[in-house]
């Protein structure tokens, strides 16, 4: 019902405005684009002692940005499909298709953006509607098939040179959700969220980045980021890394996944040495305190992730006063153009279990991937982990994924 009232006020609006836009070559109509992203996916997780993960999806994203009328008022709106290949009953959860209440396997189709941008001057615009967010404390996923999506309005500006925003969001969706679900506490009571955040680039390459978010009786969320690259010489950089995060309860209503007393603090460093093609990085990690809660929702529907180097294919190494490293080498092939390989290793330990014992962890990861030359748009990637922890099912997992970029018009 949802898609069609979206549809027929997509085409109504698009009517008005381009009788609103006439013969002006900058507006609505003139400055329409239309993209296409085609993504064939196979993903297998082979869960150790339990059965396996396994799924080849077909996915289609299309996006359609619209210019300006009037240079006012535009509208911008995005259809997410993924239909099943493969997928046998029983081997869900691979984030590629919907498991349905059987067992089995099934596609979807959803519109995954659908709203309303408005100038605000020079500096500034505000968005109402279905969008997929990329903010410290509200980023949506697209790590699958087609990304999550976020209800929300965003209001942004640029004011000598800083950038702030304030995001408000009541509803969000999974990859695989076709419906936008309200957030709901441990209570039962819906509830909405508010992030403001904001950042600045200084002329000595120094950029920082700052957010707050909260959801009224649930929980807060502060995030700071601070980078700055040292050029050592023409050919090697220093590139120096910093993220925190502070989550508390906030009330009674605070979800299951954390509870009332939850209070947790995460610091991630890493420094990346650049030399050339090739880099090196070291990154620490720590928890003080509970698992870290990024998630709105505990991951009913909202999927905001971690920003961290620490947070890496499966696993986010913040666990309950987790300390964790991680050594990671990337390199861009010379002799084959396009093609680039990053390998890394991230372990966990001094895990707080609930029967008082230390768990632990570790994750390897390895990824190569190429971008066709002859082709442009068109890259073929594989990714491999391995996981082996205390704190939940081993696995070894193998993801395909061939992804096309094209823009229609």
């Amino acid at each position: 019902m949802f898609i069609k009232r979206t549809l027929l006020s997509t085409a109504l609006l698009a009517a008005a405005m381009q009788v609103q836009a006439g013969n002006d070559d900058s507006g609505f109509i003139a400055d329409s684009h239309l993209n296409a992203n085609l993504r064939t996916f196979y993903f297998n997780r082979d869960k150790i002692g339990t059965a396996d993960s396994e799924a080849l999806a077909q996915a289609l994203r299309l996006d359609f940005t619209s210019g300006y009328a009037s240079d006012l008022i535009g509208f911008d709106a995005s259809l997410f499909t993924s239909q099943k290949l493969s997928g046998d009953d029983g081997e869900g959860g691979t984030g590629l298709l919907r498991t349905k209440s059987d067992g089995s396997q099934g596609g979807y189709t959803k519109i995954g953006q659908a709203y309303l941008k408005l100038k605000l001057g020079e500096s500034a615009n505000l968005k109402a509607g279905r969008m997929v967010l990329d903010t410290p404390l509200f980023n949506d996923s697209d790590s699958r098939a087609t990304p999550s999506s976020t209800q929300a309005i965003i209001a942004e500006a640029d004011i000598s040179g800083a950038r702030i925003y304030g995001i408000w969001s009541d509803k969000a969706a999974d990859k695989t959700d076709e419906d936008f679900e309200n957030y709901t506490d441990n209570q039962g009571n819906d509830y909405e969220v508010i992030v403001i955040g904001g950042g600045y680039d200084f002329d000595n390459g120094l950029a920082v980045k700052l957010a707050y978010g909260e959801a009224d009786n649930v929980m807060t969320q502060t995030y700071l980021n601070a980078s700055l690259p040292i050029k050592i010489s023409e050919k090697m950089t220093v590139e120096l890394d910093g993220h925190y995060y502070m989550g508390e309860a906030d009330g009674a209503g605070a979800l299951s996944s954390v509870g009332e007393d939850y209070d947790s603090d995460l610091v991630n460093l890493a420094a990346r040495l650049v030399y050339e093609k090739m880099k090196v990085t070291l990154s620490y990690q720590a928890v003080d305190g509970d698992e870290y809660e990024e998630s709105w929702d505990g991951f009913s529907n909202d999927d905001t992730g971690l920003s961290t180097w620490n947070s890496v294919q499966r696993l986010d190494f913040d666990r309950a006063e987790e300390q964790s490293w991680q050594v990671r080498f990337d390199y861009a092939f010379t002799s084959v153009p396009g093609l680039t390989f990053m390998t890394r290793y991230t372990r966990g330990d001094n895990i707080q279990r609930s029967d008082n014992t230390e768990g632990k962890e570790w994750e390897r990861n390895i990824e190569l991937k190429y971008n066709f030359q002859e082709l442009d748009g068109l890259s073929l990637r594989w990714r491999n982990s391995t996981v082996r922890s205390t704190e939940t099912v081993d696995t070894n997992e193998n993801r395909l994924i061939l992804n096309y970029n094209v823009a229609v018009f």
